[in-house]
């Protein structure tokens, strides 16, 4: 696992103590990206404003709406438009504990999938807490191991960043699943729900590459993403080497 502090304005905010200076910093740091993003069909991740975007839930047919947040209101839960809410009250932190919520979310979005509905997970920015649940999703429905799970995510969204803490919970997780030692193939997932392997559209990453495709494939570094709370900026890891034992 890899973990450096970023520079300059996170950096700063870092060291005075200032999340808000971070949070804008990782909002300008990075070209935003069409919300919400498709992971796989029926599956979406966004943030704070989709979750507002009256329209874009109608266009996708989303009926469930994940929110990872403890302060972000429901929207349209009192509207009676039929859209069915869970909410887990994590803030974006090194002292909270998502796995213990990963059982309820995920039956929440398998909910969503048997009833072929979208279903929209989102936090604050879309980069941390969101993703940590994707992941987690991804890891045991489809058997993905972590790294395959987050490099499937991150073709369609660049940005991710779940903090480090997350991060651990996620290996831990990986391992209860036995997922380090026997996990399915992401070309083979892919395959059977009919989606491109390859890179292409909004969400994907530049270049068209392969989805699950390493850093060494291409030589260079794959994209850095900084937690909105820590301001970590985290980049590479191997879940093999740095599995917590």
């Amino acid at each position: 696992r890899s973990l450096r502090i970023s520079g300059s304005g996170c950096e700063e905010a870092l060291s005075s103590g200032s999340s808000s200076e971070c949070e804008d910093a990782h909002t300008h740091a990075h070209v935003q990206q069409e919300f919400p993003i498709e992971i796989l069909p029926n599956l979406y991740l966004g943030n704070s404003t989709n979750s507002e975007d009256c329209d874009a839930l109608a266009r996708h047919n989303i009926k469930y709406v994940l929110n990872v947040t403890p302060d972000l209101p429901n929207t349209f839960e009192a509207e009676g438009c039929g859209i069915n809410y869970l909410k887990i009250p994590i803030a974006d932190h090194w002292s909270q504990n998502l796995a213990v919520h990963f059982p309820q979310a995920i039956r929440f979005i398998e909910e969503a999938m048997s009833a072929r509905c979208g279903v929209l997970v989102h936090c604050v920015a879309g980069v941390s807490r969101s993703v940590t649940v994707t992941l987690a999703y991804l890891m045991q429905r489809h058997r993905l191991c972590l790294r395959d799970a987050f490099e499937l995510v991150r073709s369609r969204k660049t940005d991710i960043a779940p903090n480090f803490h997350f991060m651990r919970q996620l290996h831990c997780f990986e391992r209860d699943l036995g997922l380090h030692e026997h996990s399915a193939s992401l070309s083979k997932v892919l395959q059977e729900l009919g989606v491109r392997e390859a890179g292409a559209g909004a969400g994907a990453v530049s270049g068209g590459g392969a989805v699950g495709a390493g850093a060494g494939a291409c030589g260079c570094a794959p994209p850095a993403g900084i937690s909105p709370d820590s301001g970590i900026e985290f980049d590479r890891w191997s879940a093999a080497r740095d599995t917590p034992q």
